[in-house]
């Protein structure tokens, strides 16, 4: 879909949302685009059940400004299922799926490890650790006392099953039509020795009962339960601490069941199994809609509609800590150690949200001859309750009893907690319509917004839109143009708001302290103490869009064509002050609107589809390019003209240029530097010419994890009783930065990256393309530069499914209306990409995280 970036930032079962914007950003605060599940404001798009899915649609331009607050970022609409006029329709699906990581990053072996761990000492004025003897032991595994362990390998499993299987039954009368569906998905975690597992229950009804000639209401119902179970470390420790742990050693001792330290003296076993305690977490969410429509019958083409939405998630989450033990070699005998603390602690975690919303409009469409007009306007209101209770224990006598009460009753051993915030918005809308024999096509829109986040006078914004377009393929002058089928030229403007920032910044806030209030007669006393200053002109962001687009098709449908060209400028971007407020204050200052910024790009998508005989197939590129820019910003006295984030994209940030390494102490001598430098350092470019390396010489580079270019190919064949479809994805102008790969240190204990050490400096290499191996300090390495600025640009095959249908003499003798059986495959590989040397994935943000899944699915589809 062109304009959408969407990215998978980890393949974390359960914890995998991916990040979603629409036409890049143009705000330096919250750029999610609103969701909007069956006309209602909603969240969980990714925890939506696929086959509950009727269509999605993507609002990029003017269209946006009918649901004006939060539109700025795009919206995305979600239409589910529905009954239809007919007899009860039955339909089974289940996947079998294989999984396991797509790529992982490729750490040095036993070999690797011990020669460069050699060298490391030999740099500080030791003797090498290991003889050529052990070195070779370890490169050729002669001898199991010289291990050479792949943590990654030894640590996931070769594939994990997981299980996705849905039932919906749908029909229907004149009056009465229904959907129902329930569905289930079981993914669970991809560690060796591990627990760990997500999942998640969907049941849905879609009710829909014409009570009479004029007037119908509808009952939606969706329910969800979501069960998260995984170690008590988190994803980053785990992951960090696998691919860390150094490889000349094993998991257990040498002949022995007892486990071996690592990393910090810890035990990958106990880090992903229950031995050092667990976390759960439960979700229960249900969204409710109850939704009228009343023709009024002395008024023809006259009718009104609207809902009742009550949405509520319940949370439950509950830690709990054990004291895990490794064993220690002594004296040729064993030590049982307690790693970290020696006591259990647990904490928990009660939260629920829920939302209300009313909504209702009224409706006019007409036609006279050529003319059709059409006219809406609308009422929604909607409030939000959260509500969190917190508590926890520490000491616990024994941990087998992980509940609160068993903890320890010492005041300092226990906490607790607990807040609510409300929320509430309010709008008016409309829309008129007018179109003249289907060439003349013009909308006008508006929306009059009000949120909490702003003072009484600063608290609405008006929001119109205005949009019109062309059908020139229906002019007299195109009618011998037998080639075009379809040709049509529009243009929008829109102002759109965004309200998302953290509430109520107009009044000065509070919060109570019971031990550091104040101090009276040399007591301390409870009380409120003031934490931040209030902005009463605070008020809504605005980003007005133009968009200028053409679509058709030519050539009986053979050729399709879209292209969009837009512009978006945001001002009131609400963001921080430059100004400092002193730390004794104990104050921050509040948002204000002061931020402008510029995005603009376009998107094309071509299409071809052709039938030949039994071969009917399609393919369809989308190319999209959008680049922003801060018009305006609160920026730092004392930096350098290049340095300003005015006329740079947001989210860039300041590297030291690198243009070498350090060959020998001449050129450190010659060259500017950072104060200590050696040979074997990373040289940076003194920017200003003042023969200094400092903070000053610092650039701005301008892209950053939010890809520029998107494109992707989709491409369709159906042969008979045989179909196939293909998707691939890609993007460009994008960097990741990893400025950990500057550390090389096994003498610590710590594995590295193999491609960090392919070509690193040392006496012998002075011509490396990588820095020295820094044991002890690392700093000037480690500085931020573009040494570690990765591109992260690719084009991978996100998606391929081969499928096949049953003949219709086949499914009367299983006595089934459709059968259907399919391999699909996710995030099957790359065609091209830039960090196939280091084993890194593009999209990941971060080094120390659960690799996306490639995914293998064998299923079904049965229809009764």
């Amino acid at each position: 879909m062109p304009g959408v970036i969407i990215n998978n930032r980890n393949g974390e079962a359960g914890y995998d949302d991916p990040t979603i914007f629409i036409r890049g950003r143009s705000t330096t605060g919250n750029a999610n685009p609103l969701i909007i599940i069956d006309g209602v404001e909603r969240e969980g798009l990714s925890r939506i059940n696929p086959y509950d899915i009727e269509n999605i649609t993507v609002l990029k331009d003017a269209s946006a400004a009918i649901y004006g607050a939060r539109a700025a970022n795009g919206v995305i609409l979600v239409t589910t299922k529905r009954g239809s006029l007919g007899k009860p329709t039955l339909e089974l699906t289940y996947n079998q799926g294989f999984s396991n990581p797509s790529r992982n990053l490729k750490m040095a072996d036993s070999y690797l490890f011990a020669k460069v761990s050699n060298e490391s000492r030999v740099t500080q004025g030791f003797a090498p650790l290991y003889s050529e003897s052990d070195l070779q032991k370890f490169r050729d595994g002669s001898d199991s006392e010289y291990p050479n362990t792949d943590w990654q390998d030894v640590m996931t499993k070769d594939f994990v099953l997981t299980q996705n299987a849905n039932l919906s039954i749908s029909g229907g009368t004149e009056n009465v039509k229904y959907l129902a569906s329930l569905g289930y998905l079981n993914q669970p975690a991809q560690y060796n020795y591990g627990i760990g597992k997500y999942q998640q229950i969907n049941i849905r009804s879609n009710v829909d009962i014409q009570v009479t000639d004029n007037f119908k209401f509808g009952l939606n119902l969706a329910g969800r339960l979501e069960d998260r179970n995984r170690p008590y470390n988190d994803r980053f420790t785990i992951a960090s601490n696998v691919m860390l742990n150094p490889p000349n050693t094993t998991i257990y001792w040498p002949g022995t069941d007892l486990l071996r330290p690592g990393r910090g003296g810890v035990s990958l076993v106990n880090m992903v199994s229950g031995n050092s305690g667990f976390t759960e977490e439960m979700d229960k969410v249900l969204n409710s809609t109850l939704s009228f429509r009343w023709d009024i019958p002395s008024i023809k083409k006259l009718w009104v509609d609207g809902s009742v939405n009550y949405d509520t998630r319940y949370n439950f989450n509950k830690r709990f800590y054990k004291p895990a033990d490794v064993f220690y070699e002594v004296n040729g005998d064993y030590e049982r150690t307690i790693v970290g603390a020696t006591k259990s602690s647990l904490s928990e975690g009660f939260n629920q949200n829920s939302a209300t919303t009313l909504y209702g409009k009224i409706n006019y469409e007409n036609s006279f001859s050529e003319h059709k007009l059409g006219a809406m306007f609308g009422y929604e209101q909607r409030q939000t309750n959260y509500d969190l209770l917190s508590a926890s224990r520490s000491n616990f006598i024994s941990s087998v009893l992980p509940e609160l009460f068993a903890g320890s009753s010492a005041k300092n051993d226990q906490s607790n907690n607990g807040t609510s915030v409300k929320t509430a918005r309010q709008n008016i809308f409309g829309r008129v319509t007018y179109d003249y024999g289907g060439k003349y096509l013009i909308q006008g829109l508006f929306r009059y917004d009000g949120s909490q986040n702003f003072a009484k006078g600063n608290r609405f914004g008006f929001f119109p839109g205005f949009s019109a377009g062309w059908r020139m393929s229906e002019e007299a002058f195109m009618q011998s143009l037998s080639f075009v089928d379809n040709l049509k030229i529009r243009a929008s403007y829109g102002e759109l708001g965004n309200d998302q920032i953290p509430s109520y910044q107009y009044l000065s806030s509070y919060t109570y302290s019971n031990r550091n209030g104040y101090v009276i007669n040399n007591t301390d006393v409870s009380g409120l103490i003031q934490n931040s200053v209030a902005n009463p002109d605070l008020t809504w962001e605005v980003a007005k869009t133009w968009n200028l687009g053409v679509e058709g098709t030519l050539w009986d449908n053979m050729l399709g064509i879209e292209l969009d060209i837009f512009k978006t400028r945001r001002s009131n971007i609400l963001t921080k002050s430059s100004a400092v407020v002193p730390d004794y204050t104990g104050l921050a200052l509040p948002d204000e609107n002061v931020g402008i910024v510029e995005n603009k790009g376009f998107e094309l998508q071509l299409s071809h589809d052709n039938r030949k005989n039994n071969l009917k197939y399609g393919i369809t590129g989308n190319l999209a390019f959008a680049r922003n820019k801060v018009i305006f910003a609160e920026e730092e006295e004392g930096a350098e003209d290049y340095q300003l984030a005015t006329g740079h994209p947001m989210g860039t940030s300041l590297y030291y240029n690198a243009i070498g390494i350090f060959r020998d102490q001449q050129q450190v001598d010659s060259t500017p530097s950072l104060v200590g430098a050696q040979p074997g350092d990373i040289i940076y470019e003194d920017v200003n010419g003042d023969n200094i390396v400092n903070s000053l010489d610092r650039i701005r580079i301008d892209e950053n994890i939010v890809p520029e270019i998107n494109f992707g190919l989709t491409l369709s064949l159906e042969y008979k009783n045989f179909d196939l479809t293909a998707l691939l994805q890609g993007q460009e102008n994008a960097n990741i930065y990893h400025n950990w790969f500057g550390r090389v240190i096994p003498l610590d204990g710590f594995n590295f990256p193999e491609r960090r050490v392919q070509d690193y400096w040392t006496a012998d290499n002075i011509d490396a393309t990588m820095p020295r191996n820094e044991y002890g300090g690392g700093s000037r390495n480690l500085e931020s530069s573009t040494q570690w600025l990765l591109d992260a640009g690719f084009l991978r095959l996100k998606n391929l499914e081969i499928g096949y249908n049953l003949s219709s003499s086949t499914i009367d003798i299983l006595k089934v209306k459709e059968a259907r059986f399919y391999i699909n495959g996710f995030n099957l590989f790359y065609v091209y990409d830039n960090l196939k040397d280091w084993g890194l994935d593009p999209e990941l943000s971060s080094l120390w995280d659960y690799a996306q899944q490639r995914v293998i699915n064998v299923g079904f589809k049965l229809t009764f």
